[in-house]
């Protein structure tokens, strides 16, 4: 089994999933499975990996040290911190060139609580930043079970997180015949919410409840345009627009990147707030051994509020006055045996 860090789980997941690199990869760790008068059981590990393109271009390597303790009363805690240097991206720029990306380091601690309780629960925290401060990110979670007893479970986990990015990818366009990277300083706040609701009436009959209210709100400052994409210094890489430059009207940024009084290319203002609310409430009932009947509505909003309100009230607005969308789905399923 692949122990696999919060941190790794939430930033590298799609990394990893790219089929186009050559990755070596090493881990070493270490047991203490012998309980003592402290801890139930310990681990700590160290991973280093590379990741090459079939061009043979070094695109990162990763280092990262982590530890895991599991104490006497059930309870846990893991930590760890990594590093990423080298790190060039090859999909940053959406076609483009490679794009170097800050060597950047990432910490996160959580901690559980004991799971065999009636009622359990998970806090952490994650943290990335650069010496650059190109990019930083601060991501906060809990997580919690309760079952008061075996025919019904409720959990409900919030995450929220607060990026920082300097060289956002906004769009692509063209000036004096050659392609221009348009990026831009990013504030992206992002709050999740599910809730899980579960009842058992007898084992053949159940009634299950899910809801998730999601918010994603990002605004651009200091809009940027890629000078040299492999430069190693953040200002090397990028030049800020400046007021002679750019000026912005109904929504649209219009670039006079040569200052002669003339526009030079153009492009939407890529602000945005998106909320969106999903639910969903299922009844299941097993008519005969292996055979199941499921009676489904969904009900769901989508929508893109002002960049400028605050994170609650978009929510809240999107929820009471949005229009919403309702689904009714009916699904059986039917055991042949001899």
């Amino acid at each position: 089994m692949v122990w696999r860090s919060p941190e790794l789980e939430l930033n590298d997941v799609g990394f990893l999933r790219r089929t186009d690199e050559i990755i070596q990869f090493g881990n070493l760790n270490y047991l203490w499975q012998v309980p003592t008068e402290n801890y139930r059981s310990a681990r700590a590990s160290f991973e280093q990996s590379t990741f090459y393109d079939f061009q043979g271009n070094l695109n990162r390597t990763r280092f990262e040290l982590k530890g895991s303790l599991n104490w006497l009363n059930n309870w846990a805690i893991e930590t760890g911190y990594g590093y990423n240097t080298n790190f060039y991206d090859n999909f940053f720029l959406r076609g483009g060139p490679r794009f170097r990306r800050p060597d950047t380091g990432f910490a996160y601690l959580f901690l559980n609580s004991d799971r065999s309780r009636m009622f359990s629960f998970t806090v952490g925290y994650s943290n990335r930043h650069n010496q650059e401060n190109v990019t930083s990110r601060d991501r906060f979670v809990i997580r919690t079970n309760y079952q008061p007893f075996d025919a019904f479970s409720m959990s409900l986990n919030v995450e929220y997180a607060n990026l920082y990015d300097a060289t956002q990818y906004v769009t692509e366009t063209n000036f004096n015949s050659a392609a221009r990277y348009v990026l831009g300083e990013i504030q992206n706040q992002t709050l999740t919410t599910t809730l899980r609701l579960n009842y058992s009436f007898t084992p053949n009959i159940s009634l299950q409840f899910y809801g998730q209210p999601f918010i994603s709100k990002e605004q651009f400052t200091n809009l940027n345009y890629v000078v040299n994409p492999v430069a190693n210094r953040i200002n090397n890489r990028i030049s800020i627009y400046d007021n002679n430059q750019i000026s912005g009207q109904n929504d649209t940024y219009f670039i006079d990147e040569d200052s002669d009084g003339t526009t030079d290319y153009s492009f939407s203002n890529p602000d945005f707030s998106f909320v969106q609310l999903q639910t969903n409430l299922v009844a299941r009932w097993e008519y005969i051994p292996g055979s199941e009947l499921f009676f489904v509505w969904a009900r769901g909003s989508a929508g893109n509020v002002n960049p400028t309100d605050d994170l609650l009230n978009s929510v809240s607005n999107q929820v009471f006055e949005a229009p919403s969308s309702d689904t009714f789905l009916i699904k059986a399923t039917n055991r042949f045996a001899r």
